[in-house]
């Protein structure tokens, strides 16, 4: 006889394991699938990165962070503390499984699903519900101007140290643009940082801090910023920015006020954002908005397709730090446990 479980979640980040611990605390059955490795979002975090949250709003499942409270968490903490959370929660993962297809038969989806590097090795899940919490992290945003496919222009940001001394451009408005500027800065790059508008804290989810360490590296010489530049042309060694007006009223979110001018590029580090892969949804039938994200009820983060449901950073722009998504994720849980015990 098959087993349908009840609900089968997708992604096994933050969002995903506190799902699943969750589900597992009311007594549902689950699985947790993943096209990679566990937390994989933070696998490709840059090396020297702190997180912005304490300790204790990095939490999931229950599980303590073993982290003075006054302390960031860095990526090398935080790997660890997500590997021991599966441990000792036991969870059921099927870790580098890609889903193939996705089908629904009365009333039941049916997942089929491929290794990754093993594409003989399927397996089928069926489940009452789907939980999406795949992230918005797996394709770059892309600039859209002329050499933005250039072998020097980067897309992701890890290691500084091999662009000691290199011309180097960080393009980008939030948090991670500034991070990657002044972690180049640190390594002794020369470093122009390109913003489309004046860094100023919450905006672009900026938090205080990084304007504060922003402003201090800018202060120092450490970091030459360009405010309200768009990129218009990228060149082997050389980037054109073109001064503009920050409108997101006009097509693009721009308004040309000046002539290009160049500056000395011979590596580009583009951290515009991210967006969530696709195909899922595609699958599944459901209809995406503009911001990468599917259709959804705002109150119970449904979706048009009765059955699955989002969370984490899928369900909304403000749902960006672990402690809002993991009551979201939670909520959603529940409301699925009402669902299938037919209250």
């Amino acid at each position: 006889m098959v087993e349908v479980i009840d609900v089968f979640i997708v992604g096994a980040g933050p969002a995903g394991i506190h799902a699943a611990c969750a589900a597992q605390d009311l007594g549902l059955t689950y699985r947790v699938l993943d096209r990679r490795g566990i937390a994989h979002s933070f696998v490709e975090y840059p090396q020297a990165l702190r997180f912005f949250s304490p300790p204790d709003e990095m939490e999931v499942g229950g599980v303590p962070f073993p982290m003075r409270g006054g302390e960031k968490p860095s990526r090398e903490d935080i790997l660890p503390y997500f590997r021991a959370v599966a441990a000792y929660r036991k969870l059921n993962l099927s870790l580098w499984e890609r889903i193939e297809s996705i089908r629904k038969h009365d009333g039941v989806f049916i997942v089929t699903c491929v290794a990754e590097h093993e594409p003989l090795n399927t397996r089928v899940y069926h489940t009452r519900t789907i939980a999406l919490a795949s992230g918005v992290w797996d394709v770059p945003n892309r600039l859209d101007c002329e050499g933005a496919d250039l072998p020097h222009v980067n897309y992701r940001f890890n290691e500084p140290t091999e662009y000691f001394g290199c011309p180097t451009l960080v393009v980008g408005g939030g948090n991670s643009a500034v991070h990657a500027a002044l972690t180049l800065a640190e390594a002794h790059a020369s470093v122009v940082l390109a913003m489309r508008r004046e860094p100023v804290a919450h905006q672009s989810h900026l938090r205080p801090f990084v304007v504060r360490d922003l402003q201090f590296a800018v202060e120092a010489g450490h970091v030459l910023l360009h405010a309200g530049v768009r990129v218009r042309r990228i060149e082997p060694g050389t980037a054109w920015l073109q001064p503009i007006r920050y409108d997101m009223d006009c097509p693009g979110g721009s308004e040309a006020t000046g002539e290009p001018y160049g500056v000395d590029a011979r590596f580009v580090f583009a951290m515009i954002g991210q967006r969530s892969d696709e195909l899922v949804f595609q699958q599944l039938g459901l209809t995406v908005e503009s911001d990468g994200r599917p259709v959804r009820d705002p109150d119970t983060y449904e979706t048009e397709v009765g059955g699955v449901y989002v969370m984490g950073s899928l369900a909304g722009q403000k749902i960006d730090i672990i402690i809002t998504s993991r009551e979201q994720a939670a909520g959603v849980i529940h409301r699925i446990a009402a669902r299938v015990s037919g209250s």
